[in-house]
């Protein structure tokens, strides 16, 4: 298999020449693929390029790409990626950073993976055996671990890492991908969630790999707060683009089949006859609207899900279990209005409208990572069988 390493660098004069030399050395290990490097440089003033030009006289499957400037790492990997692919033919190219975050060992590893028959890779620190620098301060690991999941839920991923900036991908993947600078959305770290989305929604086989991601050498951060800006933007933006593909929507429309029945119920029994407490309505009409909103997912919102998640039994006792926190939710906020406001429709509706909000959240959450949920694969953790995006 031919696979290519795109490094992009800029300022990395003091770390490029032992971590081509590092890179080399693991390489060697895996003769039964036809490895290359390409490292694609933004003119970086320190000399980055010279270094890379000076060690490629010795290794020969070593390529540098001298851009005439910064433009950002997206574009970087863009120019890295169409050059291994049309220049080199590489069957595979893998994103690898340059200032020491990514560890070389990891890179016969995912190797593996496109060998056991995956076509995208990822190196991932949130599954079993993967994980983050203890030294990272802890605003930032929460950071790094909200950024993951808020892409994971909004775009619907089918991965635990959805940042990882180390991946391996089959170069067959090529027409579902941004390989032009004028169709990315974003020419830094965003990038990667763009790609990711690209894959999952082909139907590609993805895997994850546990990998210990490193502290950059020297210490310094390149994350700011404009790349997490960056990567709220780009994830919305691509979520609005397709709109009529979330499955929240579909959530959505079956909750309001349920929320009809239980909204005409509150009015009818709890504000004009007042044959029992409102809040007593909104349990037992919610109830029975679990039934009927159960048999609908099953059916629709989730239909692609059904063989490869749990028994029939075992959904629907979670979907009454994460239902009835809903509307236990609602009961809450309902009963807690009386409390304070008294019989006042106007606060009464308020309350319990806040409730179906947060209990619609819930439930769709909770639908999706556990009622009906198809758990990411790791490759050298599971049988061969890949994750689908949806």
């Amino acid at each position: 298999m031919r696979l290519t390493i795109i490094i992009p660098t800029y300022n990395e004069a003091g770390r490029i020449g032992t971590l081509l030399e590092e890179v080399g050395a693991i390489l060697t290990q895996s003769p039964e693929h036809e490895w290359s490097i390409v490292v694609v440089d933004a003119n970086s003033p320190d000399g980055t390029g010279a270094i890379v030009r000076d060690v490629s006289t010795r290794y020969k499957n070593i390529h540098l790409i001298s851009e005439k400037e910064k433009r950002g790492i997206a574009s970087a990997y863009v120019v890295g990626m169409r050059y291994a692919m049309e220049k080199l033919h590489a069957d595979a190219f893998i994103e690898f950073d340059g200032d020491g975050q990514h560890d070389p060992k990891d890179l016969r590893r995912l190797a593996e993976g496109l060998v056991k028959g995956f076509d995208y890779v990822i190196g991932s620190r949130y599954v079993p055996g993967g994980s983050i620098p203890k030294e990272w301060a802890t605003y930032r690991k929460v950071l790094s671990r909200l950024g993951s999941l808020y892409a994971r839920i909004l775009l619907e991923l089918p991965v635990y890492d959805a940042t990882s900036g180390l991946k391996a991908t089959r170069t067959t993947l090529d027409r579902f991908l941004p390989l032009r600078e004028d169709q990315l959305l974003s020419r830094q770290y965003a990038y990667k969630l763009q790609f990711l989305y690209a894959v999952a929604r082909s139907g590609a086989r993805i895997a994850e790999i546990p990998i210990a991601f490193r502290m950059r050498d020297y210490d310094i951060s390149k994350s700011a707060a404009g790349d997490i800006l960056e990567s709220l933007r780009v994830t919305l933006l691509m979520r609005f683009q397709t709109l009529r593909e979330w499955r929240f929507l579909r959530v959505v429309m079956v909750g309001a089949t349920g929320l009809a029945f239980q909204a005409a119920l509150f009015q009818i029994f709890g504000i004009w006859l007042r044959l029992l407490p409102p809040s007593t309505v909104v349990v037992i009409a919610g109830e029975l609207a679990v039934f009927t909103n159960f048999f609908m997912h099953e059916r629709f919102s989730f239909k692609d899900r059904v063989a490869d998640s749990a028994p029939f039994l075992h959904k629907f006792i979670r979907f009454q279990t994460l239902s009835t926190g809903s509307v236990l939710l609602q009961w809450a906020l309902v009963h807690a209005t009386e409390v304070v406001v008294g019989h006042a429709p106007v606060y009464l509706w308020i309350a319990y409208l806040t409730g179906v909000i947060l209990g619609t959240c819930v439930i769709y959450i909770g639908s999706y990572f556990w009622v009906w949920g198809r758990e990411p694969r790791s490759a050298p953790l599971t049988p061969v069988d890949g994750a689908r995006g949806g």
